[in-house]
């Protein structure tokens, strides 16, 4: 019989809370990883088959601007595909304004009128059972003031919101995210920072239950551990130094919905932007949603796909669960051409964890990759990495 060390079982515990917590909750309420990086590495064209992780659904909208033939939508989690279902219900509603109080302002009073009204009859069963007892995230109160406050790591956002409404920050953090230029951002960063942490939010950000929340399995964060004395404390309190001191922030859309519950017209995610609206109503039947695991999709649904957009997903299986990360290359490249483009992020700054038969039939570009990192607005990932199979 197998022994177990106290490590091993607390791993397992964290494990179970992390999918306790992020199988039917919604965890992920906007993205994390820069379209505007993706689009670059991944050249869509009117041939491309795409196979990409939900997530909240905003990227896979962005990538319809490339015009590619379809997008595989793939979540385990049936509450990230209901979002991403009860965005394209706005756009096949046709009512920009709409989409804009529900996603842009991530509020709207009569959000339950309008959706048994207007959007519910678009949505597959699964999503309308979930929207119908979940469709208040969008009505605002004193408590809850927008959608971006709901899910779990919406939850985590709010509670950052409200120690900035406490400490009086809201003007200062504002005029953060209008800076014009680095300069700026500095002089107002400065003043902010220090009055953002304590002692109990180190703590707090050791804690199992708020890791999982944000969407961090065990095996992410012993990633970053590795990395950074501090853990996730200090892997945070960098990253956002590195966003606000190093980077342009006045187009930072995600760190702007983040700190403030909504976004800006001129600075929101292109599927909120008035001008691409009617083509990306044209296009949004090109994305289908599949509630499985990856492995689960590819073996369903084979094919030949020219891409795969995979987030942060190889860390979630790094060094702990090597037989499934294995067995999922496999079926990546079973299903993928010379030439196919498979894009991921990590926590970590290498892929050696991946296995050695992925390294002989994918090539991967660290020039480029390396390039495109040091503008990633999002900034809380070691590395991007792209490969194309020979």
């Amino acid at each position: 019989m197998k022994k177990l060390s106290i490590t091993s079982i607390a791993n397992d515990l964290q494990e179970w809370l992390f999918n306790a917590v992020t199988s039917n909750n919604l965890v992920y309420n906007s993205c994390w990883e820069d379209p505007r990086l993706d689009r670059k590495m991944l050249q869509l064209d009117r041939q491309s088959r795409v196979v990409m992780l939900t997530s909240a659904g905003c990227n896979a909208l962005d990538y319809l601007l490339d015009g590619p033939r379809l997008i595989h939508c793939v979540d385990l989690n049936p509450a990230q595909n209901a979002l991403m279902e009860l965005k394209q219900s706005l756009f096949k509603n046709g009512n920009f304004p709409l989409l804009w109080d529900f996603f842009g302002k991530g509020k709207i009073e009569s959000a339950s009128i309008v959706y048994r009204q207007d959007l519910r009859h678009f949505l597959s069963p699964s999503s309308r059972r979930y929207w119908d007892n979940h469709i208040d995230y969008f009505i605002p109160s004193p408590t809850q003031p927008s959608f971006y406050f709901n899910g779990t790591s919406g939850k985590v956002a709010l509670m950052i919101y409200k120690r900035i409404q406490r400490k009086g920050l809201s003007s200062r953090i504002r005029k953060l995210l209008d800076a014009q230029t680095i300069k700026e951002q500095i002089y107002y960063f400065k003043e902010i920072e220090p009055l953002l942490w304590n002692g109990f939010h180190k703590w707090l950000a050791g804690q199992h239950a708020l890791t999982s929340m944000l969407g961090v399995p065990a095996t992410q964060r012993n990633i970053i551990a590795q990395k950074y004395d501090g853990g996730l404390f200090d892997f945070i309190q960098q990253s956002l130094r590195r966003v606000f001191t190093g980077r342009p922030i006045h187009d930072n859309y995600f760190w702007r919905v983040y700190l403030t519950g909504s976004y800006r017209r001129d600075c929101c995610p292109n599927y909120l932007r008035e001008d691409y609206f009617q083509l990306l109503r044209k296009r949004e039947h090109k994305i289908k949603t599949h509630t499985l695991t990856l492995l689960q999709f590819l073996r369903n649904h084979p094919g030949t796909y020219t891409h795969f957009v995979l987030l942060d997903h190889q860390d979630w299986m790094a060094n702990s669960k090597p037989d499934l990360l294995a067995s999922e290359w496999r079926h990546i490249l079973a299903n993928s051409k010379a030439g196919t483009r498979i894009v991921f992020r990590s926590a970590g700054a290498s892929i050696d964890f991946l296995p050695a038969f992925v390294r002989d039939r994918v090539d991967f570009h660290p020039g480029l990759t390396n390039s495109l990192q040091a503008g990633d607005r999002v900034g809380t990932y070691e590395s991007t990495h792209l490969g194309l199979v020979q």
